[in-house]
C-alpha cells in the first residue's frame, strides 16, 4: 500500500471511530491550555467522553474547557489573548475575525489580558457582548453580567444599549433585555484577586507554539508579566509552518 492511499485509510479509521485525529485535521487550533490546576474538562463537539485537560493541549473551534469546583485554568489564543479560567467556568473558543480572538462565556468568571498590542478579543455573553482591546478585564456571567476593567478599556454591548468602561471602572447588566448600567468607580473591595494565582510556567514555550501555528509573516511584539508585575517586552518574528 502506498504512502498516500495508508494515510487516507488511516484518517478515514479514526474519523469512523470518533477519535480526535480526524477532528483535529480538519481544524487550525486556535489555542491551547496553559495552565491547568484541579478538575478542568475538554467538551469536544461530537465526542461523548470529556478527557482532562493538560498543559499544552491544543484547542480548537467549538472546543469547551470547563473547570470544576476548585479548579482553575489559562488559555492562550492565536491572536495574543490570555483568558484565565475561575472555578465552575465553562468556556467555549470559537473562530475570531482578523487579529481579534472570541470566545463564549457560558457561565462563570474569566480574567483577560493582551499578550500584545494589536490584539483584541471578544467575549459573548448570554447577556452581552465585551470588547476587550489592550487590557486587563474581569468577567463574570452568572444571573447577571458583571464586567470590571483593571487596565485599557472594555466597550460592552447589547441589543439594549452599550457602555465603555475604561480601567477603574465596572458596569452590571441584569440580562439581555436590559441595558448595561452607566460605568461607575470600582470600590478598594471590587478588584478581584482569584487571577494571580493562575501563572504559566513556560510563556516562551507558547510563543514558538504561536509560530507554528500562524501562517505569515507578520512581527508580533508580547508584553510578557502578570497582572501588576514588571512586564518584558518580546518581539517574534511569525513564520510560516515549513519554514
Amino acid at each position: 500500500m502506498n504512502k498516500g492511499l495508508f494515510a487516507a485509510v488511516m484518517l478515514a479509521a479514526a474519523f469512523f471511530a470518533g477519535g480526535d485525529a480526524a477532528y483535529c485535521a480538519s481544524k487550525r487550533p486556535v489555542g491551547m491550555a496553559v495552565f491547568v490546576s484541579g478538575d478542568v474538562k475538554l467538551r469536544r463537539p461530537g465526542a461523548a467522553e470529556l478527557p482532562q485537560v493538560k498543559v499544552n493541549d491544543n484547542l480548537y473551534p467549538g472546543d469547551s474547557v470547563e473547570t470544576g469546583a476548585g479548579a482553575k485554568a489559562s488559555v492562550v489564543l492565536l491572536y495574543g489573548s490570555e483568558i484565565r479560567l475561575n472555578e465552575s467556568t465553562i468556556l467555549e473558543l470559537i473562530p475570531g475575525k482578523k487579529n481579534a480572538d472570541s470566545a463564549k462565556l457560558a457561565r462563570g468568571q474569566v480574567w483577560t489580558r493582551m499578550l500584545h498590542k494589536r490584539g483584541g478579543l471578544n467575549v459573548r455573553t448570554v447577556t452581552a457582548i465585551c470588547a476587550v482591546r489592550g487590557t486587563e478585564a474581569d468577567i463574570e456571567q452568572l444571573e447577571a453580567l458583571k464586567v470590571k476593567v483593571y487596565e485599557g478599556h472594555v466597550d460592552v454591548e447589547n441589543e439594549a444599549g452599550k457602555v465603555s468602561l475604561k480601567a477603574g471602572e465596572m458596569t452590571r447588566v441584569a440580562g439581555p433585555a436590559a441595558a448595561p448600567a452607566k460605568a461607575f468607580r470600582m470600590k478598594a473591595s471590587s478588584f478581584g484577586k482569584w487571577q494571580e494565582g493562575v501563572t504559566p510556567a513556560d510563556i516562551n514555550d507558547f510563543l514558538e507554539k504561536l509560530k507554528a501555528a500562524y501562517g505569515d509573516d507578520k512581527k508580533l511584539e508580547f508584553a510578557v508579566g502578570g497582572s501588576g508585575a514588571e512586564k518584558k517586552a518580546i518581539r517574534i518574528k511569525l513564520r510560516k509552518k515549513g519554514e
